[in-house]
């Protein structure tokens, strides 16, 4: 190559989103970078960057500020807009939900500075999806697709919005359709994935998520959807999936009134029977523990077997893992604690057990919970928890005089009982 050669930012820039579409990205960002070292306003370039940087781990601050460049110097282009839009809601975390409402903000903007614009809309849906605003996702989505049949996100919106609502037939009707029309779109496969996890069939899920993947080894989504496929080979994590399905064609409003009528429906019925029924009072009570339990620890319970299948845990991230590790090995020692506690006729030692398995409640809701601020609540309040149940469960099963051995007992099983309680009605909680 000759010394006097000069490559222009537009060269650079299509060496870019060849490398792009190409999935080297690294190199795709370093052609983006040259391409605005030559032209500092070169819009295109800044776009391109930051769909790029949100592709990547910790890079999502990155993707803001590309985007917001673009936008200050085309304020009217709505691509750069939805762009900026997508780059803020990578950014936001859950429960911040003023932050995501700015991406939504921007996204309607978008859509109303080009309405022909499929991918403004399919924008627009992904927002009011993450909202959890159903109706107005799945409106969007259509209108993404009425422009645009191929656009593979608004379908993978649209199916996630019909599945939510439990609009079933027109999600296999949709999915079905993608399938037809390009039996290599593992969007499409994932969709279906995720129609057979809540349908119960954890085998053909299973089937669609390795093909999704086999596509596009960088779906998440797919990833995801490949670890629930595992879980729900136990009827146990199938049966609270289907309770979940069944919960989701309501708002959380509605959903919050169901478990607090639930709840006050077992209290009335339980106290009325306690004087006329004792025997039925207690099978009451019973399934209500169960239930409410079951309701916590059916997620981690299936990863614990998931993290002891040499194939499938392969497919599990480390805080998955733990997850599994975690919550399954709390419930294992709470049964540990209950035979022990026959066999040696060790006196309280169902109530050490019953410490362990609120424990095991604590460390598997911050285990799922990705709010900004309450992900660090729960996490404090799982470790002091479960800290407390095993401090306590040495102190009876030892020959070991553990100091505040019972408060500290007391004190997790208590943090086990609030969690209960504050989870279900998403109390700092996404």
């Amino acid at each position: 190559m000759s010394d006097d050669f000069h490559p222009s930012p537009e060269a650079a820039f299509a060496r870019g989103r060849l490398l792009q579409s190409q999935h080297r990205l690294p190199d795709a960002i370093s052609c983006y970078k040259q391409a605005l070292e030559l032209d500092a306003h070169h819009t295109p370039s800044l776009i391109m960057l930051s769909l790029c940087w949100m592709e990547q781990d910790g890079a999502a601050a990155q993707a803001v500020d590309a985007a917001r460049r673009a936008v200050a110097l085309e304020p009217e282009n709505a691509f750069s807009r939805s762009v900026f839009a997508l780059a803020l809601n990578a950014n936001a975390k859950d429960g911040q939900t003023a932050a995501i409402k700015e991406a939504l903000q921007q996204a309607e903007e978008a859509a109303g500075l080009d309405p022909d614009s499929d991918f403004s809309h399919a924008v627009l849906a992904r927002l009011h999806l993450r909202l959890r605003d159903y109706p107005k996702a799945e409106t969007a989505a259509r209108a993404a697709l009425n422009l645009d049949t191929e656009n593979t996100m608004a379908a993978e919106v649209l199916s996630a919005a019909l599945l939510l609502q439990r609009k079933d037939t027109d999600n296999q009707d949709l999915i079905r359709y993608q399938l037809e029309r390009d039996a290599e779109d593992d969007s499409a496969h994932t969709s279906a994935g995720w129609m057979a996890v809540m349908k119960g069939d954890h085998k053909k899920a299973n089937e669609h998520f390795l093909e999704a993947l086999r596509l596009n080894p960088m779906n998440e989504n797919a990833r995801m959807g490949l670890i629930e496929s595992f879980r729900a080979r136990s009827w146990i994590y199938r049966a609270n999936l289907r309770f979940c399905h069944w919960m989701n064609q309501f708002t959380e409003g509605r959903q919050n009134a169901i478990m607090l009528g639930g709840f006050i429906g077992y209290k009335v019925l339980s106290g009325y029977l306690k004087d006329v029924a004792p025997f039925w009072a207690n099978v009451v009570v019973g399934a209500w523990l169960v239930f409410a339990l079951w309701s916590h620890l059916a997620r981690g319970l299936s990863t614990f077997f998931v993290a002891m299948d040499r194939f499938a845990r392969q497919a599990l991230k480390p805080r998955e893992f733990w997850e599994g590790v975690v919550v399954g090995g709390l419930i294992f020692l709470a049964l540990g604690a209950v035979i022990l506690g026959y066999v040696w006729d060790v006196k309280q030692a169902g109530f050490a057990a019953l410490t362990l398995l609120l424990a095991s409640v604590a460390s598997a809701a911050a285990f799922t919970n990705d709010h900004h601020v309450g992900r660090h609540v729960y996490n404090i309040a799982a470790a002091i928890s479960g800290f407390g149940a095993i401090y306590l469960t040495i102190d009876m099963f030892t020959r070991l005089d553990l100091l505040y051995a019972s408060p500290l007992g007391l004190t997790g099983l208590i943090i086990g009982v609030l969690i209960t309680w504050l989870r279900p009605f998403r109390v700092l909680y996404a």
